[in-house]
């Protein structure tokens, strides 16, 4: 579903100006006592094409779909806005730029609430690199379509334009009154993908990430909601990704190098055995159990964009 956050922020912010004048596990309490930040895209995206030929996108503006709802308010302090739509799906606002040229909208659908589950920018700052296959806002829609293709449905959104959708695809833009890119959305569609088994990845190959010098490349692996337990702590992301690979501001990238510290010991056949795990409504996870005496007991994996990521790790 599309919201219009270019009709829904003029309506709302008169409205203020006047007035002033689920998965099983629960969203941990993020402490929000952080100063608002100006953020830049990810270095990277983790474009997947889905099985319909559609490349899918998970990040825009620094965020990934699938993290815990707090990352925006910790990234960028209270929402300017925050309500529900017509069919009762949260979502918050963010101010980008004080005069309101940038803005930034997360959605969070009923069903999962703590986890971001759409993302959208809008505006008309032409500075800003949105994080998406290399847009700026205000660019010539000529120029969009040589990127995107055709759109399969253009819809009027009055004053505001043009929306534009691609079939099998998981996102859709709008296109101003003036030819002009004015917004971008992103949405969650993880559970349209059929678990593929041959995918998930070898004990070798985390080896090989956990030990990499890059958060960059360690964060390939890692589901945006995954969770760490280790010495009496829970420990996941609590910013954007843009900010932790960066900065490491949760500490994960820094304790994924010490637990995995030794864990090369474990790559004979007898060293770990992999199980699944069910639940009622999701798709099927994997656990890699180590079964020799190491700080690492159980890495648990959840087939999220096509592919298997490390969706929690359990320590001894």
């Amino acid at each position: 579903m599309w919201l219009n956050m270019t009709n829904t922020f003029y309506v709302l912010s008169i409205a203020f100006l006047c007035v002033s004048c689920q998965g099983n596990r629960k969203a941990p309490n993020i402490p929000a006592q952080i100063e608002a930040v100006t953020m830049s895209p990810l270095p990277f995206m983790t474009d997947e094409m889905n099985e319909n030929g559609r490349t899918n996108v998970t990040d825009l503006y620094g965020f990934r779909l699938g993290q815990f709802r707090k990352t925006a308010t910790n990234e960028f302090g209270e929402p300017f806005i925050q309500d529900k739509d017509e069919d009762g799906i949260e979502y918050e606002m963010f101010l980008l730029k004080p005069d309101t040229s940038l803005y930034l909208v997360f959605l969070y659908d009923k069903k999962t609430a703590e986890k971001i589950s759409s993302i959208q920018i809008t505006g008309n700052d032409t500075t800003s690199d949105v994080g998406f296959k290399g847009f700026r806002l205000g660019m010539d829609k000529n120029q969009v379509e040589q990127i995107l293709g055709k759109p399969d449905f253009r819809d009027d959104v009055g004053d505001y334009g043009e929306q534009w959708s691609y079939e099998n695809a998981n996102y859709s833009i709008e296109i101003s009154k003036n030819g002009r890119l004015s917004s971008v959305k992103i949405w969650d569609n993880y559970s349209g993908f059929i678990p593929d088994t041959g995918k998930l990845p070898n004990l070798e190959n985390i080896i090989e990430y956990f030990n990499s010098e890059s958060n960059a490349d360690i964060v390939c692996i890692l589901a945006p909601d995954m969770e760490i337990y280790y010495r009496d702590q829970t420990l996941f992301f609590g910013k954007s990704l843009k900010t932790e690979i960066e900065t490491d501001y949760s500490k994960i990238f820094h304790t994924i190098r010490e637990i995995g510290n030794g864990l090369n010991r474990t790559t004979d056949q007898n060293s770990y055995e992999l199980n699944m795990r069910f639940q009622e409504g999701t798709h099927p996870k994997f656990v890699m159990k180590i079964n020799i005496r190491h700080t690492i007991r159980e890495i648990v994996f959840d087939y999220m964009n096509g592919q298997y990521l490390i969706w929690e790790i359990d320590t001894q």
